[in-house]
């Protein structure tokens, strides 16, 4: 009986894959062709000794890796190769992800990066990741701003900002994520070598939450990017604590609310309704938060940040809503109206990969993770 050994060619894929890539890529840092290699990936022909280790030092991993039934639950290995994948913390000395968490994006990354290859399609995003900013609150709504024009929003509202991102070539994933990370809000993952991210979110959260978590993660990249070109600190310590200095943190938040705010569209909604600063009421307050996709006591910063209410209305109200998740938890008064789309992109080239009769072999293997992480579908 002879083994079955066409899992190295899978996982040789999947390394290949988590890096971002090409076949002609690797094929030239191993010296074999990159027909040859196709083979071997597909399982038709087994790796020689010599390209095995090869493999093993091209991919900076031990030789047991590729010989392991499940690679993705692998540890992964610290190399400083520009193309690698990259968890996004602000922190400067980031916990780890919890293992659960990430092995799972792993494997939903390598399922989105194996569907991107069936289907032919660029993994570029159409938007810049790495822009310069000044580095206070003035800055971060400028650099809102800025993003907003690369998307071709302006300071319009925006009905679903998971296509908007989808659209510019921007992974943004849901699921629910596992226990042992079921409190997290969302994770991202930035890709230098196609200038793109993959954004997860929890599907647990209500559409508010996911919104201003996929806003402030990709207010984590952009600052992230600038941290990294930055030879000196970016956002050095403050002399004293008065106010709220700007940090990495601070800095995505702020990057965040005016990217969902726009100020321009705050002030022209309050305008035509005439609201005066005292004349915000409960009603009116869920009403208008709608509009923007945010939770009420969001609104209600941003604004008391534009000084469009009054201070004893802002914490009347603020009262109310603290008082309405007191006893409701994190459900949002007056429900939430927003319909997004998730997943829309991943689903949408697992569909158009249904077609390729070439591919039908790893489409099982994506649709396994897609019902091992419940992947959301609309």
């Amino acid at each position: 009986m002879t083994a079955d050994l066409s899992f190295i060619g899978r996982n040789i894929r999947f390394l290949r894959r988590s890096r971002n890539w090409t076949l002609d890529d690797l094929s030239s840092r191993i010296g074999i062709h990159k027909v040859a290699l196709g083979r071997i990936e597909r399982g038709i022909n087994l790796p020689s000794a010599m390209v095995i280790y090869q493999l093993s030092t091209a991919f900076n991993v031990p030789v047991d890796t590729l010989f392991s039934p499940d690679p993705i639950h692998q540890a992964p290995v610290a190399t400083t190769e520009t193309t690698d994948t990259c968890f996004i913390s602000l922190d400067p000395e980031p916990a780890p992800l919890p293992g659960v968490l990430m092995n799972a994006c792993r494997e939903i990354m390598a399922a989105f990066h194996a569907l991107e290859d069936i289907c032919g399609v660029p993994k570029h995003a159409t938007v810049p990741l790495s822009i310069p900013f000044d580095p206070d609150y003035p800055g971060m709504e400028a650099l809102a701003a800025r993003m907003r024009t690369y998307l071709a929003t302006g300071d319009a509202v925006v009905f679903d900002y998971f296509e908007l991102f989808e659209n510019a070539g921007l992974r943004v994933i849901l699921f629910p994520f596992p226990r042992g990370a079921a409190e997290m809000a969302s994770v991202s993952f930035y890709e230098p070598a196609f200038h793109n991210a993959f954004f997860f979110l929890n599907s647990r959260n209500n559409p508010e939450k996911q919104l201003f978590a996929l806003a402030g993660e990709l207010g984590s990249i952009l600052v992230s990017n600038q941290m990294r070109r930055q030879k000196a600190p970016l956002f050095p310590p403050p002399e004293d604590d008065a106010g709220r200095p700007i940090n990495p943190a601070r800095a995505a938040g702020r990057f965040a609310a005016t990217f969902l705010m726009p100020e321009p569209a705050v002030r022209a909604t309050a305008g035509q309704l005439g609201v005066s600063r005292d004349a915000w009421s409960w009603d009116l307050l869920l009403r208008i938060k709608h509009r923007f996709g945010v939770s009420a006591q969001t609104f209600l910063y941003r604004l008391h940040e534009l000084d469009l209410i009054s201070d004893p209305t802002r914490d009347t109200l603020d009262t109310q809503i603290k008082e309405f998740y007191a006893a409701n938890g994190l459900i949002e008064p007056d429900a939430s109206r927003r319909c997004l789309t998730p997943n829309g992109r991943f689903f949408d080239l697992l569909l158009t990969a249904q077609g390729l009769d070439s591919a039908q072999k790893e489409i099982q293997e994506i649709k396994a993770v897609v019902k091992e992480f419940k992947l959301v579908k609309m």
